[in-house]
């Protein structure tokens, strides 16, 4: 392990880092509305440029994933974070739909790095109750969400342009990058669980193969909700930039209450059990989305929606670290690249239908992702329970 100094610092990049993550998907989903007016773009344009940020951001988290095993992570790390900081200060000044395809792309390449490496950099410092530590984690990411969405709805709300809104978000990135770059990062011990020491041994267990598609249904989702629920308050229910701001508020802040409260509760339930249930509610509740005529209503349900798909991403990440094979960043990759092919896909899914039968009917690609998602998870418990390692995941 780095000394303490050099651990509490990664520790605390890794938070930042979470916050301009957030940020860099947030800020761009508040500003939607306002970009596709300015570009003339369809639904369907729109959500390619979610979809395009996050097929970049899948190249950027398999490169990294591979090399970091070889090279190390700081290095990436801090790459990624300049990066992120390039594409929104690329944003700002696109001059058309080309201009900012392409900016996506470039801070998706940067996030790719920070979601192939700060979850198994978590575990890496936080050995010992990993699950606690990564939902914590992911639960400032939450928090970031409501803070860019509070922000640069409020920018928008005072008739700031979305350009200048997107240049607020540059510093964290920037400082993430600094706190990064240090030599002193953790040594791994891959024998550890008793697990075998090559670095793709974990393609042998059926359980990675479930917790992969599981992580797929489960990161499109988040993503679908991100992506969309500013647009659908707004388009579907009339209400202001400011208001479509609120519903991502809530959204994130009940994700981040979602986390916390998943750090806490992992280490009392089993963690798939935990999923399980979420999964079944988060369907319930997204499904109520097809019906709604509130803006309070839509505010509720993506504040739920939030809640109950909050624990996926860094539970099933825990799980897989504990249970399948530790200290494996290749093994990272592949779940999180599995992760974001749903956050790539879901965003411009739901856009495509909505283009056809409205966006409430897009919508619907939620509740079924969810009622899926409890069937894996139900497969993936009868996968740990016949072959258990000693986890530090509670």
């Amino acid at each position: 392990m780095p000394h303490a100094p050099a651990s509490r610092r990664l520790y605390a990049a890794c938070l930042v880092s979470m916050v301009a993550f957030a940020a860099s998907v947030t800020t761009p989903a508040i500003c939607l509305q306002q970009m596709g007016d300015d570009f003339h773009l369809s639904l369907g344009a729109r959500g390619f440029l979610g979809s395009a940020r996050m097929g970049a951001l899948l190249g950027g988290l398999l490169v990294t994933g591979y090399l970091a095993d070889v090279f190390g992570k700081g290095v990436f790390l801090t790459t990624g974070m300049l990066l992120i900081s390039l594409g929104m200060a690329g944003l700002s000044i696109a001059g058309g739909f080309g201009g900012l395809v392409a900016a996506s792309m470039l801070g998706g390449s940067g996030t790719g790095a920070l979601e192939a490496l700060v979850n198994p950099l978590v575990a890496d410092l936080r050995p010992v109750q990993t699950a606690k530590y990564l939902n914590l984690a992911n639960g400032v990411y939450s928090l970031g969400l409501v803070a860019a969405a509070l922000l640069s709805g409020e920018l928008l709300y005072a008739h700031v342009s979305w350009r200048s809104t997107m240049l607020l978000w540059i510093a964290p990135a920037v400082v993430g990058a600094a706190l990064f770059a240090t030599r002193r990062y953790p040594r791994i011990d891959h024998h550890a669980g008793g697990v075998a020491p090559h670095r793709m041994a974990f393609l042998k267990r059926p359980l990675f193969w479930t917790l992969l598609a599981a992580i797929f249904l489960g990161g499109g989702a988040e993503a679908g909700m991100t992506f969309w629920g500013s647009s659908f308050t707004q388009r579907e229910l009339g209400a202001s930039a400011r208001s479509g701001a609120w519903c991502l508020a809530f959204f994130g802040l009940f994700m981040a209450v979602g986390r916390f409260g998943s750090s806490w509760l992992v280490s009392r339930i089993a963690p798939v059990r935990l999923m399980t249930i979420s999964a079944a509610a988060c369907a319930v509740a997204t499904a109520g989305l097809w019906g709604v005529h509130t803006i309070l209503g839509a505010w509720a349900l993506f504040g739920l929606g939030g809640l109950f798909v909050a624990c996926f991403w860094p539970t099933l990440l825990a799980v897989a670290s504990a249970e399948v094979q530790v200290g494996s960043a290749s093994m990272f990759a592949m779940l999180a690249a599995s992760g974001i092919a749903g956050c790539m896909l879901f965003p411009w899914g739901i856009g495509a239908v909505g283009d056809l039968a409205g966006l409430r009917a897009g919508t619907l690609l939620l509740p079924v992702s969810m009622a899926l998602l409890v069937v894996l998870l139900l497969v993936a418990w009868r996968q740990s329970k016949a072959h258990h390692v000693p986890t530090a995941a509670g």
